[in-house]
């Protein structure tokens, strides 16, 4: 268990040649490490930060400094600092204090591996600048994320820091020692983070994460630690295990567990975290936007939050919502594409649940569903089939049209694929229909249905002769189309009614009398119900007037004789 006295001779001294330029580089290291998290990275000694050092079995003081420091000479200093006095025994598996100054480093950096929303990147000497991915952050520096902020940091031997909205997060020191292990130490001022180390830490290795309130530390795990509360810490283990130091005590977390610390106290009891949430609202496709997601059931929820990320990982987060228990989560903007969602469940006193996740989420709003131009909703169509015309798009490959007698298209009358953006029924009988078009695209993918659009079908209403002389004013007369309903009528020179002839707006009965003899030739007529002054219905397909030249009376007769003897003289 214990490691022996110091013989009376020390070896020479090692590594001489690296000693002052790596001694300069670890007192930069050292001031930034001051400037930012004074007082609080660590024990110290005349203000210098002490790296805490683990006894392997079969060393001593002398070993330790040979094998640590720039100088097998500096054990006396270690001695003193550690309170040691001879024969200078220490214990193997316990940690002595080193001063960092002392030691041999490699400082290390972590790679930014996504950024989502605003994120800046501040050093010591006051410089702020935003934050890009494939930036690195090194010791001494902070990065601070915005209220849609985050970043996700890749550190060292597969390690991943995670930094949430309204963080301020500090690298008090990251480097790597002669026997290639690594100490890291963080402080997250405030906001949230989510540690990931994915394999156990070596005995020497070491993860730390200092806030106002609290110190936690890991040997290899996945943890959120959360400082939303002035006044409260609250870390929740989701892997392997966490240790939580406050007020002069320290608790052990296991999976599934977590605890609150408050400033000047010791950790809360240990309590379970929730039960992760079942995943079964989250749809694998959706095709529009807003995404519409629905709060899972759950016994003691009280909340959920959802996290869309870029990867599988759940580090790169795209999208992040808390809602309600009972309601459901609407995402009005986002890009389309693949994303994997995370569910978690939060109880009464915040604590939140390891999440449910990956669940592979694709969006795919382009192209959309068509849009219907004609007939307008509650339309009327006139005659013996319908035409329905909808908004065009360039990614569709074709268009799927279904005709349904009722609104919940259970009664199909047609369902069939048509190249252009124009669909006409076969021959119906009066009465209601309900269309609806999706488009499909080249790939096959198909949107959502339009919204269906509901339309009647009326025969075209019979006017009767439409012929008259040019010698009397034509007499129009059609069936009433509803009752208390009023009638527009055109009459026109044209098909397409630029030339009028006549119009009349409000009749109120079903007849009207030209008030003007036509010009003999052939015109154009059509009329639409109206009530208050509205237009109910579309013009009526056009009927042809025909106005034939008038009757030959007397005049004309001895006219014409007249004419013909001239002719015959």
């Amino acid at each position: 268990m214990k490691s022996c006295c110091l013989p009376l001779s020390t070896p020479g001294s090692l590594r001489s040649a690296r000693l002052w330029p790596r001694l300069a580089l670890l007192l930069v290291l050292l001031a930034l490490v001051l400037v930012v998290l004074p007082g609080r990275v660590g024990a110290s000694e005349r203000g210098e930060v002490l790296i805490p050092i683990h006894v392997a079995a079969g060393t001593n003081l002398i070993h330790l400094a040979r094998d640590y420091c720039h100088t097998p000479g500096d054990w006396r200093r270690i001695a003193a600092i550690n309170k040691l006095a001879e024969p200078y025994l220490i214990i193997r598996d316990t940690t002595l204090q080193v001063p960092l100054s002392l030691l041999i480093v490699e400082p290390l950096t972590a790679r930014v591996a996504a950024v989502n929303g605003p994120v800046s990147l501040h050093t010591a000497d006051g410089r702020t600048s935003p934050l890009h991915t494939e930036d690195t952050v090194a010791a001494g520096q902070t990065v601070v994320t915005g209220p849609d902020g985050y970043t996700h940091l890749i550190l060292p031997d597969n390690t991943y820091t995670r930094v949430e909205p309204d963080a301020r997060f500090t690298i008090a020191y990251l480097f790597r020692l002669a026997d290639g292990t690594i100490k890291a130490d963080f402080g997250l001022e405030r906001g949230s983070l989510v540690h990931w180390v994915r394999q156990k830490l070596r005995a020497n290795d070491t993860f730390r994460t200092r806030t106002p309130i609290a110190v936690t530390g890991i040997r290899g795990t996945e943890y959120r630690l959360k400082t939303e509360e002035a006044e409260a810490n609250t870390v929740e283990t989701l892997r392997g295990r966490v240790q939580v130091a406050a007020g002069g005590r320290t608790v052990a977390l296991t999976a599934g567990q977590g605890t609150r610390v408050r400033a000047g106290a010791a950790p809360e009891r240990v309590r379970a975290l929730p039960a992760p949430p079942a995943g079964e609202t989250i749809e694998p496709l959706y095709r529009t936007l807003p995404v519409q997601i629905d709060a899972p059931a759950h016994a003691t929820a009280k909340q959920f939050r959802l996290r869309l990320t870029n990867d599988d990982q759940g580090q790169a987060t795209a999208i992040d919502q808390t809602t309600a228990a009972g309601s459901a989560f609407t995402i009005g903007n986002l890009a389309d594409g693949r994303y994997f969602a995370f569910l978690t469940a939060l109880d009464a006193e915040g604590f939140e649940s390891a999440p449910t996740g990956p669940m592979p989420l694709t969006l795919r709003t382009v192209p959309p569903a068509p849009l219907i131009t004609a007939p307008q909703t509650n339309g009327t169509l006139w005659g013996t089939s319908g035409r329905i015309e909808w908004l065009a798009s360039d990614q569709a490959d074709h268009y799927q049209v279904e005709l349904a007698a009722d609104a919940g298209f259970t009664r199909l009358l047609d369902r069939r694929d048509v190249r252009e953006p124009r669909y006409t029924t076969p021959e119906l009988a009066p009465g209601a229909y309900h269309v609806r078009v999706r488009t499909v695209a080249a790939d096959r993918f198909e949107t959502l249905f339009s919204m269906p659009v509901a339309w009647k079908l009326v025969p075209v209403p019979d006017m009767g002769t439409m012929e008259a002389t040019a010698n009397t004013r034509p007499v129009l007369q059609w069936p009433a189309m509803a009752e208390g309903w009023h009638y527009d009528l055109q009459v026109a020179s044209d098909e397409a009614f630029t030339s009028l002839v006549y119009a009349r707006e409000g009749l109120a009965t079903t007849s009207c009398t030209l008030e003007e003899q036509l010009n003999p030739g052939t015109y154009h007529v059509r009329l639409r119900g109206t009530f208050n002054g509205e237009p109910l219905t579309p013009w009526t397909p056009p009927q042809q007037l025909t106005i034939k030249p008038k009757p030959l009376g007397w005049e004309e007769l001895l006219m014409g004789v007249v004419t013909l003897g001239i002719i015959l003289l």
